[in-house]
């Protein structure tokens, strides 16, 4: 069990306007990157957060990242994905290589 305050699973780098809450991310590698922000300090917060804009809040003692290709959160929270709700936790996911790439005629 990881305690956490956020947690961010991303397929790409950015979202919300440009932050870089997974800034090695990649859409095609088949891998979620996942951010988690250990328990900080309101003040903390306040001071890292800007560096999400550059990537460089991944080096703050208290974020992890992982690489994973499934995923399942389970909390006493809610989930969002790409701004919007989509409901109380737990959720899984999987990652899936190229499938935003795939083409028919």
């Amino acid at each position: 069990m990881t305690e956490a305050m956020l947690v961010a699973v991303g397929n790409g780098s950015s979202y919300g306007g440009g932050m870089r809450v997974c800034p090695d991310a990649s859409l095609n590698d088949g891998l979620f990157d996942v951010m988690i922000l250990k328990p900080i300090s309101k003040i903390e917060f306040i001071r890292v957060f800007p560096k999400v804009y550059s990537g460089m809040h991944v080096h703050h003692p208290e974020v992890d990242i992982y690489r994973t290709k499934k995923i399942r959160i389970s909390s006493n929270a809610v989930a969002y994905a790409d701004g919007e709700r989509i409901g109380a936790l737990p959720i899984s996911a999987e990652c899936v290589s190229n499938a935003g790439l795939t083409w028919r005629n």
